[in-house]
């Protein structure tokens, strides 16, 4: 057969960028698509982080206090021009609670807490952009977090901290219309091929005598 036409198709890479304390800017790298495999039709980037914190918590007042404390973790990628994101953070998420009861001047430290967080951004099509995806290397993105604690706290005079880690990681993934395979002629097509020539070659040794 050979009328096999192109088809759609999808591949992804991710890029990690491990768990470090905050706050940190590193570069992230979206691998391009290879234009061997086909024409590229759409790319969307996916972008999902997870921290852990250590919150503390002292009451400096001259009676009990309780409440609770959370770390809140921003993640910024931004894009330009490629518009791969509707919105700056990306993430915006926050830790599991932390529920403390202290005494006049006590303090507590808390054991590690985790958050997660993810989101899918804009499914791209603009021709222009498309092209800045296309070729060898990667396109690079400038990631960073930033941090803060915030506190419900009734009573006392109470302040917190926190030492939080936290990771990013990418997934971009590349809609294309592959490149159909090259035909392969079916065994009895080939046949036939070969009898059509010997023909042509036995009336050609005719003709010349």
């Amino acid at each position: 057969m050979f009328g096999l036409a192109a088809q759609a198709d999808f591949i992804s890479y991710t890029n990690i960028y491990s768990p470090a304390q905050t706050d940190w800017t590193n570069t992230v790298s979206l691998h391009r698509f290879s234009p061997v495999l086909g024409t590229l039709d759409s790319i969307q980037v996916t972008v999902e982080s997870g921290m852990t914190t250590v919150l503390s918590v002292t009451n400096f007042g001259n009676s009990a206090s309780d409440g609770t404390a959370i770390t809140q973790l921003k993640v910024y990628l931004p894009s330009g021009t490629y518009n791969l994101f509707s919105g700056s953070p990306v993430l915006n998420y926050i830790s599991q609670d932390f529920n403390y009861s202290l005494s006049a001047g006590g303090g507590v430290l808390s054991s590690p807490i985790a958050g997660y967080a993810s989101t899918t951004g804009n499914l791209i099509t603009d021709p222009t952009t498309l092209s800045a995806f296309i070729g060898g290397g990667s396109v690079q993105l400038t990631g960073s977090t930033a941090t803060r604690t915030f506190l419900s706290n009734s009573g006392g005079n109470t302040a917190s901290s926190q030492v939080t880690t936290a990771n990013i990681g990418t997934i971009i993934t590349y809609q294309y219309t592959a490149l159909p395979p090259t035909p392969v002629p079916e065994p009895g097509t080939i046949a036939l091929l070969g009898v059509g020539l010997a023909g042509l070659a036995g009336r050609r040794r005719i003709v010349g005598k």
